[in-house]
């Protein structure tokens, strides 16, 4: 065999090698968005509810209540924003995805809080590179601070200063912007033209009108039924 018949070979190979990576990577990212297309407009105005309360709360001088509904916030965007889809992305049952969306929640270990770290990455996002205002690592406050402080003020009745509920909106926040925001544009959503999850258009329209006629979908509710 030539040398010419060996790179020929090698680029046939690798060829095919990229558009088997594509199929694999469309097969995985179909499920994902269909579920947020279908199921994001409401996670998304429940959380928003939690941030705005959490606010209001916090200007009032109450930190315990909007420390509570910011972690809410917080629990419901990692839940159904991020493990959820992701897992059922992965060709995971909707049991499998409930079962580890709980371990990551409680977060009782550090295999259990490195989950959402682990299947974030899988998707080219890291988490751990999230960070705050103050640039403390976002993550590593949620998990050591801000679920700890929640519990605390519900299970104990122990006081909860304002800061921490700043700190856990903040946290919120962030998820949003720094990790759903990028996956949402990842999978091809267009949320800054449309202003919702279930309605898409191209990326371009400028460059495709033939093709701008948006994609609707039709919303459902993970929280009823």
């Amino acid at each position: 065999m030539s040398w010419h018949d060996d790179y020929f070979h090698y680029q046939q190979e690798t060829a095919m090698e990229e558009f088997l990576d594509e199929q694999l990577r469309r097969i995985a990212e179909e499920p994902v968005f269909y579920y947020l297309a279908t199921y994001g407009d409401a996670i998304e105005a429940r959380v928003r509810r939690c941030i705005e309360q959490a606010r209001t709360l916090t200007e009032a001088g109450y930190p315990g209540a909007p420390l509570v509904r910011a972690a809410a916030g917080i629990e419901v965007t990692i839940r159904f924003f991020l493990a959820r889809p992701l897992l059922q992305g992965a060709f995971l049952s909707d049991d499998w995805a409930q079962l580890i969306s709980q371990k990551i929640l409680n977060g009782r270990t550090a295999e259990d809080r490195e989950l959402l770290p682990a299947i974030l990455r899988n998707w080219k996002i890291d988490i751990t590179s999230v960070r705050l205002p103050d640039s403390s690592q976002a993550w590593e406050q949620i998990v050591t601070k801000v679920w700890r402080r929640r519990n605390d003020y519900v299970h104990k009745a122990e006081d909860a200063p304002l800061g921490d509920a700043v700190l856990a909106i903040d946290c919120l926040e962030a998820l949003l912007s720094q990790v759903v925001d990028p996956l949402a544009q990842k999978l091809g959503f267009t949320r800054e033209r449309t202003g919702c999850w279930s309605v898409v258009t191209v990326q371009n329209p400028s460059k495709f009108p033939d093709l701008n006629p948006p994609r609707k979908f039709a919303r459902e509710d993970p929280f009823e039924g």
